[in-house]
């Protein structure tokens, strides 16, 4: 896949979550310790993400 699909997928997600979070009737303590949890589950999921790549390059570079 090309970087800005996935960087452009990865923004798509972000800005519909963040929409859906707003848009939704909530005290605004509550929006924003729900905004901060997705905003920490995001992170760690593009860290797993590029953890991942990069064990599978350096595993696809080493059979070369």
């Amino acid at each position: 896949m090309k970087k800005g699909y996935i960087i452009g997928l990865v923004a798509a997600a972000a800005a519909g979550a963040l929409a859906g979070l707003l848009l939704a009737p909530e005290k605004g303590k509550d929006l924003r310790k729900k905004i901060t949890d997705k905003g920490v589950d995001l992170t760690n999921k593009m860290k797993d993400t590029l953890k991942n790549g990069t064990e599978r390059f350096k595993k696809e570079v080493m059979e070369v």
